[in-house]
């Protein structure tokens, strides 16, 4: 089975981003693929349990459908820190791990990867 891994930075709010994340990752597991997500910066805001936007997509409720399906769904511990999110704030599913553990095997095990920034 082919692997992708989305390297997310974006925060759920600042641009689409994370829309075209949840996208992306919709479309590999329909053809098929296994999909990592990794949340670094302000990308691990996708991950914070009762999101509740009201004029942009619901990235957190779409995370957690993803991670029902599979999706391995991982966000920077020590961006999580820094921006004040701590374990059990995050939506069930995903977990709060690191770059050394998770993104690298991440990478490794990837076929392809791709990074959404600004």
């Amino acid at each position: 089975m082919k692997t992708l891994t989305i390297h997310i930075r974006s925060g759920t709010m600042m641009n689409m981003d994370t829309n075209v994340m949840v996208k992306l990752a919709e479309a590999a597991v329909s053809k098929g693929y296994k999909v990592n997500v990794f949340g670094y910066g302000e990308g691990i805001m996708a991950v914070k349990e009762n999101q509740d936007p009201k004029r942009f997509p619901n990235v957190g409720k779409a995370l957690r459908e993803l991670a029902q399906k599979g999706v391995e769904v991982v966000v920077c511990e020590t961006c999580c820190a820094a921006r004040g999110v701590r374990r059990g704030e995050e939506i069930p599913g995903t977990k709060i791990g690191s770059l050394t553990n998770d993104l690298s095997r991440f990478v490794a095990e990837s076929d392809r990867m791709i990074t959404l920034a600004r």
